[in-house]
């Protein structure tokens, strides 16, 4: 028979796992809503392309605008992942492509093959290609969900939280991002990440109801601290001309 002390330490054990389980079941519950309110996990699954037009202002801290980007950029799912985006710069087309084996960048006709600079545009591909694919991927493996709550933003909006971890949770460099859902709609109003050292939060301001996916078309990026305060406004997106192909 176990003493008191052990059966106390086996009681508060068994209440901390419950309610580890119970948040992580919450977390994959509305995300599955979620999945449904942007048009369903079947719907996506039937995307072998999908492409679109993405307007970008990056801002300085004083207000300024750094660069200004509009490129067209598409993802292909079948046979095997592909990614293309090609915009101008100074009368210039730029052109980065993923084939599915290694990433190639041309300034206009001339092929730049430096290792360091190709694995910057594959994140880039990545990065662009990660913002647009929630939350339909929010259950996949490898990812550590859980469901925190009630979260109420810098604008009073009170709004169902989950923390995912894309990796391993005890690498002190992992990315780590808050997902906010509408507690009505269960759409993504907004996210929250930590990366690179700061921390940025991301408003989903308009949605694309052209395709049977639910698409951002306006989104703005603030550099925050790690409460969500706004210290600036860092981007603003504009998402065009959505195309999808089965």
């Amino acid at each position: 028979m176990l003493d008191f002390p052990n059966l106390k330490l086996l009681i508060v054990l068994f209440f901390v796992f419950s309610c580890s389980s119970s948040q992580d079941k919450k977390a994959i519950a509305l995300i599955e809503k979620s999945i449904e309110a942007h048009g369903g996990q079947e719907s996506w699954g039937n995307i072998r392309i999908f492409s679109f037009e993405k307007e970008t202002r990056l801002y300085l801290e004083n207000g300024e605008i750094e660069t200004h980007t509009v490129q067209q950029q598409e993802f292909r799912f079948k046979p095997y992942f592909e990614a293309k985006m090609t915009w101008g710069k100074d009368s210039i087309i730029h052109k980065v492509i993923f084939d599915g084996l290694k990433t190639q960048y041309w300034m206009g006709k001339n092929e730049i093959q430096n290792e360091g600079f190709l694995q910057a545009k594959k994140k880039d591909l990545d990065a662009a290609y990660y913002v647009l694919t929630k939350p339909f991927d929010l259950l996949d493996e490898g990812k550590t969900l859980l469901h925190e709550g009630i979260t109420k933003l810098q604008d009073g909006r009170e709004l169902e939280t989950v923390r995912v971890i894309d990796g391993d949770p005890k690498d002190p460099n992992i990315d780590i991002w808050w997902y906010y859902f509408h507690p009505e709609t269960s759409r993504i109003v907004a996210y929250r990440a930590k990366t690179s050292g700061h921390y940025s939060q991301v408003y989903n301001l308009d949605w694309d109801t052209s395709t049977e996916i639910l698409f951002p078309s306006s989104r703005e990026s603030y550099r925050v601290d790690s409460l969500g305060n706004h210290l600036y406004l860092r981007a603003t997106y504009a998402y065009r001309k959505y195309s999808i192909i089965n």
